[in-house]
């Protein structure tokens, strides 16, 4: 595993070099720690799962750039729309519908192509923007542990969890401690279904729908 430090120079290009040769990184979120790898990527989406030793079943949410790259690939009401545009970038996962008409190339393993949902997140912190400009795709992100553990907040955290494993590069930043992750919502026919509680409150989200 190599390391790296978030403020390095080069280092946003440095991880996006890794990710477009099909390998995994972590890097600290404004949440948690995250993996991530090439969402497009079906064999470094593989590599993902196993090295979270996570049931191929669950799906992994993915990382956009910002707001406009969401209509590219979900089907979005006013009601998505509002709360977007309120809550991202930021500590909120969103799950919606694909929109099925997109010649989409991401890796199907990621979402449950009967119910053709999918999981997605903006982060505004300065080096994922870096990273997301650099790489130049979307990643398939999930949470820095083992399946079933608690999720990494520092770095030392992740080379706990990932010592011994195929992660190929770690890029150390902030500590994270008192961080939550993000909450989960799921909008379905103008409905919001609130999936797991985290950084936003539902009482937050409530006040848009």
């Amino acid at each position: 595993m190599k390391i790296i430090f978030e403020n390095s120079f080069n280092a946003a290009k440095i991880a996006s070099e890794f990710l477009k040769e099909g390998k995994l990184i972590s890097f600290a979120t404004d949440t948690v720690y995250g993996v991530a790898c090439d969402a497009e990527n079906e064999e470094a989406v593989k590599k993902l799962y196993d090295l979270k030793n996570r049931n191929s079943d669950k799906p992994i949410a993915i990382f956009l750039k910002d707001l406009t790259q969401i209509e590219t690939i979900f089907d979005f009401d006013e009601i998505s729309k509002r709360i977007a545009a309120n809550f991202l970038p930021g500590g909120l996962t969103i799950v919606a519908p694909i929109n099925k008409s997109k010649n989409l190339k991401i890796s199907k393993q990621l979402y449950n192509i009967e119910n053709n949902y999918l999981g997605f997140r903006i982060v505004g912190t300065k080096f994922i923007q870096e990273l997301m400009s650099s790489f130049g795709g979307i990643l398939a992100v999930s949470s820095a542990n083992i399946s079933g553990f608690e999720a990494a907040k520092n770095a030392k955290d992740v080379e706990k969890y990932f010592q011994n494993s195929k992660l190929d590069l770690l890029v150390s930043g902030e500590n994270l401690e008192g961080n939550v992750v993000s909450t989960v919502i799921k909008i379905s026919n103008k409905k919001v279904e609130i999936l797991r509680q985290g950084a936003i409150p539902e009482s937050e989200i409530k006040r848009f729908i």
